[in-house]
């Protein structure tokens, strides 16, 4: 996943160098994102831990200052299971995630534009994969144990703003994202048992989105 990560960042670093728009109410680009992940479980006290994603985001001016923005996002979630015995397991999950979003965008205030922008999004999982999270743990990864189901879906909230850079823009976006849906696989063969995947858990994540394009 690091090599789509950082192919991700190429591309975009050469998307940022083309104009992004075909006509003035549509707009295109890449965006790059840091995650803080974690799962919320009522049977459970989760740790979070940092992954990263990305993908292509498309807008399009609906009146004045509103706007309307799809994406298309490779995202990496998931939840840390900290051991009794010490070490922790993570249960690391990525999405093919769709979010479609209302951006609201300021006027201009010293050559910076703030926004604001919400909605919601639908995922479905293209991988995940057991590793070790703090310390060792002494179990066996090779398990072709599903832990997760195949959907998601929730909400995004956030709020940014644009600078300018030179004659460039740089936008950064802090975004909190609630997963409305529960992703843990029914009938769990618990494979590590002392550090077991909740019976029950919806998706949770803070991140610190770049922009690049427009």
């Amino acid at each position: 996943m690091r090599s789509v990560f950082w192919g991700l960042v190429l591309v975009g670093l050469l998307a940022s160098t083309s104009p992004s728009q075909g006509q003035d109410s549509r707009q295109y680009g890449l965006t790059l994102g840091v995650n803080r992940v974690t799962l919320q479980s009522p049977a459970s006290d989760l740790s979070s831990y940092f992954a990263g994603g990305g993908g292509f985001v498309a807008r399009q001016r609906l009146y004045g200052p509103v706007s309307v923005q799809a994406e298309l996002l490779l995202s990496q979630n998931g939840g840390r299971v900290d051991s009794d015995r010490g070490g922790a397991i993570d249960y690391e999950v990525g999405y093919l995630k769709l979010p479609l979003l209302l951006h609201l965008q300021t006027p201009t205030i010293q050559s910076i534009v703030l926004h604001g922008e919400a909605g919601g999004f639908g995922a479905v999982k293209i991988f995940e994969r057991q590793t070790p999270g703090d310390g060792d743990v002494s179990v066996s990864f090779d398990t072709g144990q599903s832990f997760y189901r195949r959907l998601d879906a929730g909400g995004i909230a956030g709020v940014g703003a644009t600078v300018p850079i030179g004659a460039r823009r740089l936008n950064l976006t802090v975004r909190r994202v609630w997963g409305l849906r529960n992703v843990a696989q029914g009938g769990i063969d618990q494979q590590f048992s002392d550090a077991p995947f909740p019976e029950e858990a919806e998706t949770r994540a803070w991140s610190l989105v770049v922009r690049l394009g427009f």
